[in-house]
């Protein structure tokens, strides 16, 4: 299990240099103000969309805000951004125009999260469309197990799910499938030189070594990580959209309220610009 080691580079990443980092704020509450305001420790916060007193602001609406961040990420006027409460397909195809990525490309999301137990661990395919099939476990966990031995520095231990135990595969069709799959996903990675195990349906054991989770489809991946982060006291500490070799920036789920750990994770992001 992965412990603080995670969260620990992260801060020290953000701290090397101030950073102005943007994000989408279209609404708001005390806790989502109190959040962006202790996030002006870290980095210079520049709100896009609604109005805040103390922050440097860019109005627009939705659709609109998005894409005017992603435009001035690119221009280089932010050092990063935080997708925030902007839907997330306008921001993508926009990112998709001007970073020349093939419109077919998918992204890979690489969510941090940390449970009520302070147990820390990355998990990709955590979109509802992702992982649903064997190329894609393929592509997702090889490249974000890649991302994180670069940036993290840290060899990855990777934990592939199915939605079946050993005992059950030939009883359904379709949980048969992924434990297929993931016994192919685990055969590939150990290939590659990385530490891999078939889980089947057991995160519980999986938390215990492994510091990458990969779930048997991307709507598990989702509900995982939305379980952790809105039902049981637990966090999302970072959610990378990624394109290899062309694009990153830090994503979110629209819902949450506490902004810091994302700012703060973007200008980690910033600083690991050589």
């Amino acid at each position: 299990m992965a412990k603080k080691f995670l969260s620990d580079r992260i801060i020290k990443l953000a701290k090397i240099k101030r950073r102005k980092i943007g994000i989408s704020i279209l609404w708001t509450d005390r806790v989502i103000l109190d959040s962006l305001k202790k996030s002006k420790r870290i980095a210079e916060v520049i709100i896009y969309g609604k109005k805040l007193s103390g922050f440097k602001n860019v109005p627009g609406k939705d659709l609109s805000v998005g894409v005017q961040m992603i435009r001035d990420f690119k221009a280089g006027k932010i050092d990063q951004l935080v997708r925030g409460q902007v839907d997330d397909l306008s921001m993508v195809e926009e990112a998709k125009k001007l970073y020349d990525i093939n419109p077919k490309l998918r992204r890979i999301d690489i969510g941090l999260v940390q449970t009520s137990l302070g147990q820390e661990f990355f998990m990709t395919g955590a979109s509802n469309p992702d992982l649903q099939t064997l190329k894609e476990k393929i592509y997702f966990s090889a490249e974000a197990a890649k991302w994180i031995k670069n940036v993290f520095k840290v060899a990855p231990k990777i934990a592939v799910m199915a939605t079946c135990r050993p005992g059950s595969v030939g009883r359904d069709p379709v949980m048969t499938k992924t434990y297929e799959e993931a016994e192919a996903t685990v055969k590939h990675l150990k290939s590659l030189g990385y530490y891999a195990e078939n889980v089947n349906i057991e995160i519980e054991r999986a938390v215990k070594f492994a510091n990458l989770v990969i779930p048997a489809r991307g709507t598990i991946g989702n509900q995982i990580f939305r379980a952790i982060a809105y039902l049981s006291h637990g966090k999302i500490l970072a959610c990378p959209t990624y394109f290899p070799g062309k694009l990153i920036y830090e994503d979110d789920s629209r819902n949450e309220k506490d902004w810091y750990p994302h700012i703060l994770f973007a200008a980690a992001l910033a600083n690991m610009k050589k």
